[in-house]
């Protein structure tokens, strides 16, 4: 009169799942460490590292460049004028209105943005100083 299978043989089974599983998550953990390792990717990989920091660093200097020539852009006398005539335009329109404030739109957007930087700085010196040994 057997109640079911041997409990002998589902704590082996047990026993071999569990071996499997570590197993399985110390590979995927070696593996983790190895694709994070900088140092050991760039040994490894030379080319496509020095390749990808200089795309990176094109990038931003691009954002840059681009940035520096819109402001000068923004500022140069046409441009000046032209703001102007729009802002003493709305102060004629609106005399009440104060308006140097930003809008309320750009105060949370500036305020958005500052917290996800602040954010994404952290996480990236926490990788940072873990992959330089420190905790």
């Amino acid at each position: 009169m057997s109640g079911g299978p041997d409990p002998q043989e589902l704590q082996q089974e047990v026993i071999a799942a569990r071996a499997g599983l570590d197993r399985l998550v110390g590979e995927l953990n070696r593996r983790r460490h190895a694709m994070f390792d900088v140092r050991g990717q760039l040994r490894r990989h030379p080319l496509p590292m020095v390749l990808g920091g200089l795309a990176v660093a094109a990038g931003i200097g691009g954002t840059i460049a681009l940035l520096v020539v819109h402001r000068r852009r923004r500022n140069a006398w046409p441009k000046r004028v032209q703001r102007l005539r729009r802002s003493v335009a709305a102060a004629l329109r609106h005399p009440d209105r104060n308006h140097d404030e930003p809008s309320a739109r750009y105060k949370i957007g500036v305020a958005g943005g500052a917290a996800a930087a602040s954010v994404l700085a952290k996480a990236v010196a926490t990788r940072l100083l873990r992959s330089l040994g420190h905790q």
